[in-house]
């Protein structure tokens, strides 16, 4: 090869260059989306965890073992079954927890039918309802049976 035709031309290095750049505004001109998408879904994350942990603090409470002496009558009956019976819950996250979402909760029984034993056998169903302005609502719902 002759000295004079190595390396590129002029023309040549400003063709790939707009060719770079073409390539470059249409990779990076998705990149607010992705990053949206990432956002929200971190934001989702975050409140089906804390959520998640809402619904276990109250199978918690409605499942706690602690056996308690009824002094008018001598029953024996465990925590669980006094905090399911009187559907004590226990408080709402905060919405600074939850992302700024805001949540309520709704409790209705579901099934209430004879057992083997030939007791009541009944099933609750919390609902836990989370909104955001904005941003679509977060439903977390769990059955809890009371506990025997």
């Amino acid at each position: 090869m002759p000295a004079g035709n190595q390396g590129l031309t002029l023309v040549e290095v400003l063709v790939s260059i707009a060719i770079f750049a073409v390539l470059s505004v249409a990779v990076l001109s998705t990149l607010p989306g992705i990053l949206k998408v990432n956002r929200q879904s971190r934001d989702d994350q975050g409140v089906t965890v804390v959520g998640k942990a809402y619904l276990e603090n109250v199978r918690a409470k409605w499942n706690d073992p602690t056996a308690t002496i009824d002094p008018t009558n001598g029953s024996t009956t465990t925590a669980g079954q006094t905090n399911f019976d009187a559907e004590a819950l226990p408080p709402m996250p905060a919405s600074t927890s939850m992302n700024g979402y805001t949540c309520t909760n709704a409790l209705s029984n579901q099934v209430t039918s004879p057992t083997e034993a030939g007791g009541v056998h009944m099933v609750k169903r919390l609902t836990m309802t989370c909104t955001l302005t904005g941003q679509p609502t977060q439903i977390f719902t769990v059955d809890l049976e009371r506990p025997l």
